[in-house]
């Protein structure tokens, strides 16, 4: 597949912002987060997803960050360069340092979920995609308490966002291990509705499981993998048994 093509795609809906006039105060967000699906990916027959919430500090060490940032590079037609640069960023996101090798430990709970996931279908990580709800996190947090105005303008945008990647790299399954919380499920549901042909609830299991299935995707929302109490590991090993017994 031409990365061209879904590069294209994020511009298309990043070129629209452009003003920052919605966020309430000062713009903390962080670059955006935008995924790609490595050759690994394609080369494997088991093609999986694993949805987070929102990546923690994404491009902002580097200054490459805030939502006036896309505004100033709509304005000055520099808009691909910030696409590239959160493809660079994504390139070696599992990689224990820039140009290293695969990260064999790690202190996120998301990220040895998202191992554990690989080493059960016995695939290299490279082969999953990791894809994020919201694109974009404030100040290292969710941007869920933004308010509701600040809030549905991040939200519209990731769900347009992470719709081009699911059409683009069409995964067989996604997990979307997000969180088991109203906003979540509604994000979700919405991504579905607006982007899709909407979405059949399979199996639900209020507050700690929900399997569905949107064009022919299966899909499983559980726990965010940090979460350890209300019986959440168990939700999360019938997701991991899912996901293996979808290519047996």
């Amino acid at each position: 597949m031409e990365l061209s093509q879904l590069k294209s795609n994020y511009e298309g809906v990043l070129s629209s912002i452009t003003s920052s006039e919605f966020i309430l105060g000062k713009d903390l967000y962080s670059g955006v987060f935008l995924a790609q699906p490595f050759d690994e990916y394609w080369l494997s027959d088991k093609r999986v997803m694993i949805v987070g919430r929102e990546t923690a500090g994404w491009n902002t060490k580097n200054k490459l960050n805030t939502i006036s940032r896309i505004v100033e590079a709509n304005a000055s037609n520099s808009l691909s360069s910030v696409i590239s640069e959160s493809f660079e960023r994504y390139s070696w996101h599992l990689l224990d340092k820039k140009g290293g090798i695969i990260r064999k430990k790690s202190s996120s709970w998301f990220q040895r979920f998202y191992a554990d996931v690989a080493k059960r279908l016995d695939l290299d990580p490279r082969a999953l995609i990791y894809q994020n709800l919201f694109a974009w996190d404030f100040n290292g947090k969710s941007p869920v308490n933004r308010g509701m105005s600040e809030f549905n303008t991040i939200q519209n945008l990731s769900i347009r966002l992470i719709s081009e990647s699911i059409k683009y790299s069409k995964p067989d399954i996604i997990i979307f291990a997000a969180g088991c919380n109203k906003n979540n499920d509604q994000t979700i549901k919405n991504m579905c509705n607006d982007y899709f042909n909407g979405y059949n609830s399979l199996e639900v299991i209020s507050g700690k499981y929900w399997r569905f299935e949107f064009n022919g995707i299966e899909c499983i929302r559980i726990a965010h993998p940090r979460a350890q109490s209300y019986e959440h590991p168990l939700y999360r090993e019938k997701a991991m048994q899912a996901v293996v017994e979808k290519f047996v």
